[in-house]
């Protein structure tokens, strides 16, 4: 196993918890509104604000753990209808394109993250570039990765294919 894989498995452990732990704590944040409105007729100021951020993460690191696991829809009629080498090739092309995308998507978020800096969320006071804006070159950060162990998997394949034949 290479250093991407390792990397990669290291990333895989760490953002299948972070998904996990954000969706156990939206579910504690909103069951404790629920308490606090029925219960003791207040509800909670802050909840519904954290919550919405709760849940802007917990989408776009799904969407990059989606990527990782080939969950994503996508238009596959091409590669039906072609097999052997332009296969292997059009699988290796596209995963190209997805992983420059999210490269550029991560320098472009970052910038963006930086140029939105200073504003605060309204009933908390967090730092909207960070509690809002930063999940977006995140995500994209995550699945750069995701992409480039992917590219490393379809060149072995691609390889050992070649030494077989």
């Amino acid at each position: 196993m290479n250093s991407i894989s390792k990397f990669s498995m290291y990333i895989k452990k760490i953002s299948d918890n972070i998904l996990a732990s954000l969706l156990a704590l939206i579910v504690a944040i909103m069951f404790t509104q629920v308490v606090f409105r029925y219960t003791f007729n207040n509800s909670l100021s802050w909840s519904e604000e954290i919550a919405k951020f709760l849940f802007i993460w917990i989408t776009f690191i799904g969407a990059a753990l989606c990527f990782r696991d080939y969950m994503h829809l996508g238009v596959d009629f091409l590669l039906e209808k072609v097999s052997g080498k332009h296969r292997s090739f059009l699988l290796i092309f596209n995963t190209f394109l997805t992983t420059a995308f999210n490269g550029a998507m991560i320098v472009i978020g970052f910038i963006w993250v930086h140029d939105v800096s200073g504003t605060l969320s309204p009933a908390v006071g967090l730092p909207l570039n960070i509690v809002f804006y930063a999940a977006f070159p995140c995500s994209a950060l995550l699945s750069f990765i995701y992409g480039l162990e992917r590219l490393q998997s379809e060149f072995k394949k691609n390889n050992q294919n070649k030494i077989v034949k």
